[in-house]
């Protein structure tokens, strides 16, 4: 079985965003992608600000909160996940663009890599088909 140290997350909206937060604040070092440069400095600076809110509230040590920010590392490119222990999808819900990106990733990441869906209407069978962990041969 694969250790999880580092995870990826591609789409960084309200879910995608809080999947990558949550993965930081638990010590993971996080790769978060946007398709522009601009939606993912607006991702990580939705993330600082909720960080910060758990510092104000007494949830977060400021800290804590800094090294978590300091775990995210922001790109715009799929090559950056290729040394990704756990790499999570979440990006619009349609079933083209996700397996297009599956079949991406099933290129670019490691054999042991666990490829993940935040999909919560498609089928995943569907969705994984065009890669190989879709083919069971991944």
């Amino acid at each position: 079985m694969t250790e999880i140290r580092t995870i990826g997350v591609i789409g960084l909206g309200a879910m995608g965003g809080g999947i990558a937060q949550l993965a930081v604040e638990a010590g993971y070092d996080t790769v978060g992608r946007e398709v522009t440069g601009e939606l993912a400095d607006a991702a990580a600076g939705r993330m600082g600000h909720f960080l910060t809110r758990k510092v104000e509230k007494g949830q977060l040590e400021q800290a804590a909160r800094d090294e978590a920010v300091g775990r995210l590392s922001l790109t715009t490119e799929l090559d950056a996940f290729a040394d990704c222990d756990l790499v999570i999808e979440a990006i619009v819900e349609e079933l083209e663009p996700k397996r297009e990106l599956f079949a991406e990733l099933d290129r670019i990441c490691r054999r042991d890599a666990v490829l993940a869906t935040n999909t919560s209407a498609l089928s995943v069978t569907e969705t994984s088909v065009c890669s190989s962990a879709g083919n069971s041969s991944r």
